[in-house]
């Protein structure tokens, strides 16, 4: 009874195949025709087909053809064709169960193609090295190789390759038992094959994804996930993947006892495992076969099946190969190793022929100029005499009209000084010679009045009124000799600031006290409301001066009773000293002549040059001060000019005056 079983189950398995043995058999006509057809390049793309076609068949058949077109290609000088010789060679190699003559040739080809940059077939074979270590035990293997075929296939939008990848990466991480990460790459896969619809990628997802679950002892997910992979190896014929489909669901029926339906399955795999001697679908029949008789409690059978499976794992996996394929791997490693340092070689040799060909392009320019620096020597020594005195010659009349224009130069720049200058003085010296004349004309008047007129009746108040203008003549006389010899000495250069640090309120409290007295004639109130002690590093006499003629310019524009109030404000890197009064004021266009000597009369008539402002301005660039005038008219006039708080120079002046908050420059 049971060998009438085993006969049906032979017979039904040879009747499914029938249609697809009979489609391989259609395509492997077809090639064997268009072989018979085509030349050069394209017969040879169809041999490797045909190598293709035998793989799950008949891979020894597959061997034969990829040789054969292995030789041709070489022989041809296709390199392209010759990398997918290796590769197709390789692969048969691998589907006959001889992984060391595999890994060899899958190497050559791997090597070859990265070498010519054919970046599909680098991917392509990386994918399968991966699948090959993975089945030869060497874990360690696959991720490098199959992150490598991931990287290209995603470069090129390879689908097919990238859920394949996916398969590949979810295997590795069953193989170290890193169940999440196995079921996350192995269900990215299955939804990216059925994205692209590939009925082979499903197909081996729904196996790989089943086994997983059936090593996790999930064995409702199994069932389900194998369920739905019937219909991806129900029309296949008798091939590798059919095999290990019929073996993982007898493995799952096994882990279900399900005795009848495990034993159905190990029947259907072995019977393809037979067919396409597979060492690999043979030693898992008999591993799943002891298993079986185990469980069945047939212990004589399950050894006898134990011993069947330990002949073929010795022969699959035995020390020889694992020791074989190790020395494939050193001398793939070694091969990459000789092909940079031939590499290197090549560009050191290519680096040494550019130096040699430079260096002798070098020495014939050289040549060339010597032969002729030597032609020029030889002309000029000809010729230097002749050329020597007319050289001298023209070089002397070089110099004089070159000495000549300097001159010229020096002399124009000269006189337009001198003409400025001059003109400058003519004018103050008008200017002052007016004034001057003036003032002291009504005081030798006024006086020879008071001394020579005996009918002159005045009054006690008319005297006083009349000696106050005397007074106030007299003062301005003074003060204009004085700013003038300040002046003076300040254009001839032979005045220069003595700067020192001083206590800027003592400048202040002196000028107080010295203009109190011809304030009170016009009874005008001088006060200074703020005026801290601090220090600054200035020429006390210059500063002096400048905040005298500042107080006597406030007197003379100021209305009798009014206020003139000084004060001093300390900033970061300046103190503020403002002259504050409550007189007549000034227009805009007044403000902007105040340095070209333009004024008008005080309040008292009080006569003015302008000289005395033009020297504040030049005594406070000597001292790094800068001037500010504010003034309204009817409203009084605001003059402040800032003095430096320690030691600057030019630059930090320009610096500081910059940050200063107390500066509000409206007029300068």
């Amino acid at each position: 009874m049971k060998r009438k079983f085993q006969l049906l189950i032979c017979f039904f398995s040879i009747f499914l195949a029938l249609p697809v043995f009979a489609d391989f058999q259609t395509n492997l006509d077809s090639l064997n025709n268009r072989y018979t057809k085509v030349f050069g390049q394209e017969k040879l793309e169809t041999l490797l087909e045909m190598s293709r076609a035998y793989w799950d068949t008949e891979p020894g058949k597959g061997i034969e053809i990829a040789t054969r077109a292995l030789a041709t290609a070489q022989s041809l000088g296709y390199d392209q064709e010759i990398v997918k010789a290796m590769f197709y060679l390789g692969t048969a190699y691998y589907k006959d169960n001889q992984y060391d003559f595999s890994l060899d040739y899958l190497l050559q080809a791997y090597r070859f193609a990265k070498n010519h940059d054919y970046q599909k077939e680098v991917a392509d074979i990386s994918h399968q090295l991966a699948t090959v270590y993975y089945q030869s035990g060497k874990i360690n293997k696959i991720y490098n190789y199959t992150e490598e075929a991931n990287t290209i296939y995603k470069q090129l939008d390879d689908k097919v390759g990238i859920a394949r990848c996916l398969n590949m990466f979810g295997v590795y991480y069953q193989s170290i038992r890193d169940y999440d990460q196995a079921i996350d790459y192995l269900q990215k896969g299955l939804k990216l094959g059925k994205e692209i619809s590939h009925r082979s990628i499903v197909g081996e997802l729904l196996n790989d994804i089943g086994s997983l679950y059936t090593e996790m002892g999930d064995t409702l997910k199994a069932i389900r996930t194998y369920h739905e992979a019937v219909d991806y190896y129900k029309s296949n014929g008798p091939n590798n993947k059919t095999g290990v489909f019929e073996l993982n669901m007898s493995d799952l029926y096994l882990h279900h006892n399900d005795l009848t339906k495990a034993k159905h399955h190990l029947d259907k795999g072995y019977l393809v495992g037979k067919q396409l001697k597979s060492k690999r679908l043979l030693r898992d029949y008999y591993k799943y076969l002891s298993l079986y008789y185990t469980k069945l409690g047939d212990y004589k059978n399950s050894v006898i099946a134990y011993q069947n499976l330990q002949s073929y794992q010795d022969s699959i996996a035995s020390e020889h190969l694992s020791n074989k394929i190790d020395d494939l791997d050193s001398r793939h490693m070694e091969n990459i190793k000789n092909q940079e340092n031939q590499a290197l070689r090549a560009e050191n040799q290519t680096q040494q022929l550019e130096i040699n060909r430079q260096y002798t392009i070098g020495l014939l320019i050289l040549l060339l100029l010597l032969v002729v620096i030597f032609l020029l020597t030889f002309r000029y020594r000809n010729n230097l005499k002749d050329n020597e005195l007319l050289y001298l010659r023209n070089r002397l009349v070089s110099q004089h009209q070159e000495e000549l224009i300097g001159a010229m130069k020096r002399l124009k720049e000269s006189e337009d000084k001198l003409r400025a200058a001059n003109e400058t003085k003519d004018k103050m010296f008008s200017l002052i010679a007016h004034d001057l004349r003036g003032a002291i004309g009504n005081i030798s008047n006024g006086l020879r009045m008071m001394l020579t007129d005996k009918e002159l009746d005045l009054s006690e108040e008319d005297k006083t009124e009349f000696l106050q203008s005397l007074f106030h003549s007299a003062d301005n006389s003074f003060e204009l000799l004085e700013n003038l010899l300040f002046w003076a000495k300040n254009q001839t250069s032979t005045i220069s600031a003595n700067l020192q640090m001083v206590d800027a309120s003592s400048i202040i409290n002196s000028n107080i006290n010295l203009s109190a007295e011809l304030a009170k004639i016009k009874s005008i109130r001088l006060i200074a409301s703020t005026n801290p002690s601090v220090e600054v590093y200035i020429d006390w006499n210059m500063i002096n001066t400048v905040l005298r003629n500042l107080i006597s310019n406030a007197i003379k524009f100021t209305n009798k009773g009014g206020i003139i109030e000084v004060k001093s404000e300390i900033g970061e890197y300046f103190v503020k000293i403002s002259v504050i009064d409550n007189g007549i004021g000034m227009m805009p266009d007044q403000i902007e002549n105040i340095y070209e000597g333009k004024t008008t009369d005080g309040t008292a008539n009080e006569k003015g040059t302008g000289l005395g402002i033009t020297l504040c301005r030049d005594f406070l660039v000597k001292n790094h001060g800068e001037m500010m005038v504010e003034s309204e008219v009817d409203k009084g006039s605001t003059f402040s000019f800032i003095i430096p708080r320690r030691p600057m120079s030019d630059e930090k002046f320009s610096e500081f005056v910059k940050k200063e908050t107390l500066i509000s420059f409206v007029n300068v």
